[in-house]
């Protein structure tokens, strides 16, 4: 089985108020008064349109990475830090990266490789269950595609 995910994470007030107003919008509550909102297809294509400008640097590690999607969640983390998360898992390989904005900024990546979600989600605040990384105590295992969300 799969995990194919691009995400928005980070405390649920933050990525509500981040949702507002977006038709395509998709937001899934978590534990720990977090929030997870799907960068959808037809999300992404709203942010293009929305935030034009330069492309922004090539990025090899995040597929949707891009300069709107940079200029969206810079805009979205002013406030309040959020974490942009992508997986691409099929038969237990493949990968992760994340990013991490706090005040408008990028402060942490784009990384790849084991263990950058949890990096993030520590970063974040969320707090693990014992015998569970960051990532399963949010359950975001349970999330292995964004559709029909």
């Amino acid at each position: 089985m799969g995990h194919h995910i691009r995400a928005v994470v980070g405390e649920r007030e933050a990525v509500l108020a981040l949702s507002r107003g977006w038709v395509e919008a998709q937001v899934v509550e978590l534990p720990q008064d977090f929030a997870l909102l799907f960068l959808t297809d037809g999300l992404w294509e709203q942010i293009e349109e929305a935030f034009p400008g330069p492309e922004g640097p090539d990025c090899q590690v995040l597929v949707a990475w891009d300069g709107a999607v940079s200029r969206f969640l810079r805009e979205g983390s002013r406030d309040h830090p959020l974490g942009y998360i992508e997986t691409d898992y099929f038969g237990g390989h493949g990968t992760q990266a994340a990013v991490l904005l706090e005040g408008g900024e990028v402060v942490l990546g784009p990384v790849e490789g084991e263990g950058t979600i949890n990096r993030v989600l520590r970063a974040l605040g969320v707090v693990s269950q014992a015998g569970k990384d960051e990532f399963d105590t949010l359950g975001l295992g349970s999330y292995r595609h964004m559709e029909p969300f």
